[in-house]
């Protein structure tokens, strides 16, 4: 074979690699580009998403503005929208509130009605005093710094009030309660501090402190939400005490017992929660503020 030839023989399969890796290039390039760009569109979907929630926030603040009103809907899941849900913080009890005024019933009547047994129950409600408490000082069944320490966990518990339910999760005792109760979330608050509005209260609670039968709960819902149907409007009927409550649900015993020490008529604190979307892209906004008050925002959070 001459030079000439045995140059035409290197050349071609170069030429062929070389071919390969351009291509591998455009293609690794167009990967890479294709990436940023729907990086891009998610970032610009979810400033938008962000636009729309925030829309249903500023609805969700004015006090005229009632649970059921068309406005709080717009739009369609699949382009661009708003969802904004209106509910009332003083429907949920106050772990804060109950156990500095020394209340432990509310939780064992509450933990028991998760299939809670007593031991579980007290170890719990122990822990969480541990963790509000201002001192070391360890209860019966709880867990103090030592505790924590030991199951490798330094600086806890916090030795105050709690700030968010959502500290609930890492108390010593209480945690694995809690994880065995999915929506566990509803029931507690923060920002009331008084007994449970049985304006407001919804099923769930009603049940598990009270007792409440279906059929009782159903009587309750129809008789204060009014014509409409719905809570929170301006034809709700106003309840006067709950000793009248009591008497319309035809509650003895322990269902009237419970309703009188854990319930009240008063309480007003409204839950905004607004989600909007952008061509599937969501973002989820929640604030709580006294209802009547828009401009005092007492929690604001984002996800």
């Amino acid at each position: 074979m001459n030079l000439s030839s045995k140059s035409r023989a290197i050349a071609l399969p170069l030429v062929l690699w070389s071919l390969a890796f351009l291509a591998g290039l455009v293609i690794l390039a167009g990967g890479v580009v294709n990436g940023w760009l729907e990086g891009e569109s998610r970032a610009g979907r979810k400033f938008v998403a962000r636009q729309m929630a925030l829309s249903g926030i500023a609805l969700g603040l004015n006090p005229v503005v009632k649970p059921g009103n068309p406005l709080l809907s717009s739009g369609a899941r699949g382009t661009e929208g708003y969802e904004v849900k209106i509910a009332n913080e003083a429907a949920k009890l106050n772990p804060n509130f109950w156990l500095q005024q020394g209340n432990r019933p509310i939780f064992l009547r509450l933990f028991a009605s998760w299939g809670a047994d007593l031991t579980t129950s007290e170890a719990a409600i122990d822990g969480l005093t541990d963790w509000i408490d201002g001192d070391d000082f360890l209860s019966l069944k709880g867990a103090e710094r030592g505790e924590y320490e030991r199951a490798g966990r330094p600086g806890y518990p916090a030795n105050r009030p709690l700030k968010h339910v959502r500290e609930m999760e890492v108390v010593m005792n209480l945690a694995p309660l809690l994880a065995a109760k999915e929506d566990w979330r509803n029931y507690f608050t923060i920002w009331y501090s008084g007994k449970i509005s049985i304006q407001n209260a919804q099923q769930p609670i009603l049940t598990d402190l009270a007792e409440l039968t279906p059929i009782q709960w159903q009587s309750l819902f129809e008789m204060r939400a009014g014509v409409d149907g719905v809570d929170g409007t301006e034809d709700d009927v106003k309840l006067e005490s709950v000793d009248a409550v009591a008497d319309f649900l035809g509650a003895v015993g322990r269902q009237r017992e419970a309703l009188l020490q854990f319930f009240d008529t008063s309480g007003d604190i409204r839950r905004i929660e607004s989600t909007g979307w952008c061509n599937g892209v969501p973002h989820t906004i929640i604030v709580i503020a006294p209802a009547g008050s828009p401009g005092k925002i007492m929690s604001w959070e984002e996800r």
